[in-house]
């Protein structure tokens, strides 16, 4: 079942959402944020299915899934369009693209990190990219389920896309000499944040508009690119007009 999710903060935002078609909870846990959980799927009427604590254990590698998962839907957010997006919505748009990005637990930091800041989506090349995943899912704490999530087949062209309708592409660049607390912002905006390790591509960082560097003064020279994702949206939204 590749598509459970699991964990209290995602499966009860998945839940309340009405992002998933089955309920599963350990029958020898009756705590009462389960029972509140259980009681959501009712309302919402998804079924729920009392397993044994065996079932978690043979279903997940760690012992963080809390004895609650759900089977999730897998629907609209995760297979909109980006042109029909783009299309079909008219406000100023705050996009983040990672530019092959492998750790779940950073694109799950991501997706939080977008939710918290109210951002349009999270873009993604197909290849050499973490998906949606049950981990992913689980770091997100349920930002997966109102959070579009665009898988692009061409990075590059995706890029021209967002240019047609007139979006300022940024990039964090440790190299650069342009610090992002120098920078203004406004209208329609893309941060592109790279991989772990490598960083940008230099075919992604060329199809950027303006790259800039965090600024920093300790022993430390990097940032974990959620950490880093995190600084960059707090100040882009921040300074946004």
């Amino acid at each position: 079942m590749s598509n459970l999710i699991y964990g209290m903060h995602s499966v009860d935002g998945a839940v309340r959402g009405n992002h998933v078609d089955q309920l599963y909870v350990c029958k020898d846990r009756n705590s009462e944020k389960v029972m509140r959980v259980i009681e959501a799927a009712q309302k919402n009427k998804i079924p729920v299915s009392f397993m044994d604590a065996q079932w978690f254990k043979n279903n997940f590698n760690d012992n963080n899934h809390q004895f609650i998962a759900a089977s999730s839907k897998n629907d609209s957010l995760s297979k909109l369009s980006l042109e029909d997006f783009l299309a079909n919505t008219i406000k100023q748009h705050f996009f983040l693209i990672l530019d092959e990005v492998q750790d779940p637990h950073n694109l799950g930091a991501c997706f939080r990190i977008a939710s918290a800041f109210n951002l349009s989506g999270i873009i993604v090349p197909k290849n050499n990219s973490v998906g949606i995943t049950p981990v992913v899912s689980k770091v997100a704490s349920g930002a997966v389920n109102h959070i579009p999530f665009f898988s692009v087949t061409n990075l590059s062209r995706t890029i021209d896309l967002l240019k047609e309708h007139d979006f300022f592409i940024y990039a964090a660049d440790g190299y650069s000499e342009l610090s992002i607390y120098d920078q203004s912002f406004s209208g329609n905006v893309a941060l592109v944040m790279g991989s772990e390790g490598k960083g940008i591509r230099r075919l992604t960082k060329d199809k950027c508009d303006l790259t800039f560097s965090i600024p920093m003064s300790g022993s430390i020279e990097s940032l974990n690119v959620s950490v880093a994702t995190g600084i960059c949206v707090a100040e882009i939204r921040r300074k946004l007009q």
